[in-house]
């Protein structure tokens, strides 16, 4: 009994085998994982994946494991992973400016204040429409963006 493999076949079974050789599924999935600390809670996903790799390809689903256990992308993100250091965000919060000292030095100095970080209004890079209450803001931003 001869098994023939038809050339779709061979072809997908090349290409599923080779690109598991260049990566594991957490490295290709989650680019930004590579390069973490390793350590931490695995992904189970990540996990499963290159499990079913070394169901149907063993030697390309080992490599695959390597690849994620040396790059790290086989691991959940540590908490906090990727914030750069930005400051909670706690919704909205109202700032009075008397009108008379509405000019846009006055404002950038307020927003940076209260952003936590350098503010800049730059002519043509922002929108600005009255508000009568706070809760018009998000109703307002749609409309203005639209």
């Amino acid at each position: 009994m001869e098994a023939r493999l038809a050339r779709r076949g061979f072809f997908q079974i090349t290409v599923a085998g080779s690109f598991s050789l260049v990566a594991g599924c957490g490295t290709i999935l989650y680019p930004e994982r590579r390069n973490q600390p390793p350590g931490g809670n695995l992904d189970w996903g990540i996990v499963a994946l290159d499990g079913v790799g070394l169901l149907l390809f063993f030697i390309p689903g080992v490599i695959a494991f390597a690849v994620d256990f040396t790059t790290g992308a086989i691991y959940l993100p540590p908490d906090g992973y990727g914030d750069a250091g930005l400051p909670a965000y706690d919704g909205l919060g109202e700032v009075q400016v008397p009108p008379q000292e509405l000019t846009p030095q006055r404002l950038e100095q307020v927003a940076s204040q209260h952003a936590g970080r350098d503010v800049r209004l730059v002519r043509g890079e922002f929108l600005t429409a009255p508000l009568t209450k706070l809760a018009d803001f998000w109703t307002t931003r749609e409309k203005l963006a639209s």
